[in-house]
């Protein structure tokens, strides 16, 4: 398997994992797992789609759809968190003014 592709696994394996997280409700790690997740897709070279051919394309184009359906069930899950916050935080008593 070639760096691109172990790569792209690894963002499609990693990708389940923060949905696993998120549907579960731990965020610290969701966080930490998005930290891995944006290294390895900087990782990636811009001339990606010019660089693979066949069926390392194949897998590739795969491997990116696999990573795109668990992103898309994971947007709704952060989307509600970040509501449920934003309500906690309009709650909130404003600070006091400590001088």
């Amino acid at each position: 398997m070639t760096v691109v592709l172990d790569t792209l696994e690894q963002l499609a394996a990693l990708a389940e994992t923060m949905l696993g997280a998120a549907g579960l409700g731990e965020w610290e790690k969701l966080a930490s797992l998005e930290a891995r997740r944006q290294t390895l897709a900087n990782s990636l070279p811009a001339s990606l789609a010019n660089d693979l051919s066949g069926a390392t394309s194949t897998r590739a184009q795969a491997l990116i759809e696999r990573y795109l359906r668990h992103h898309h069930d994971l947007l709704p899950l952060v989307h509600a968190r970040l509501d449920e916050l934003r309500v906690v935080l309009r709650a909130a008593p404003p600070p006091s003014d400590i001088s």
